[in-house]
């Protein structure tokens, strides 16, 4: 009967692990996303003197406008979430001495890296 509540209590201990992970990663991309979208309206407003455009596709907005405005807060955001998600993992490698779960590919040769405390 004890061997059966050891496995129970890993799988659970990997469980919470992974939604922990997700709630951190997640989190932290998703104010990332949400501050930089904050500053770009900002800086846009400031530079051009009108707010951002809110919907690119709509034909009263400029081409040019359109097409900058989505290049710029798309790759903005992108390179901010991508940013703070690997500041979580490398937060998470730090506290607990594991890669996040998820994020190691189990089927690819070499694909488990040494960590380095």
């Amino acid at each position: 009967m004890a061997n059966k509540t050891k496995p129970d209590k890993s799988k659970a201990k990997k469980a919470q692990g992974k939604r922990t992970w997700k709630l951190l990663g997640t989190g932290s991309a998703l104010v990332a996303g949400i501050a930089v979208a904050r500053f770009l309206d900002a800086a846009w407003a400031t530079a051009t003197g009108h707010k951002p455009p809110t919907r690119p596709e709509n034909p009263d907005i400029g081409g040019r406008e359109a097409l900058l405005w989505a290049a710029v807060s798309g790759m903005a955001i992108g390179v901010a979430k991508t940013y703070a998600t690997r500041r979580a993992a490398q937060y998470w490698i730090k506290s607990t001495g594991e890669v996040p779960p998820g994020m190691v590919d189990e089927g690819k040769p070499g694909s488990k890296r040494q960590l380095k405390r």
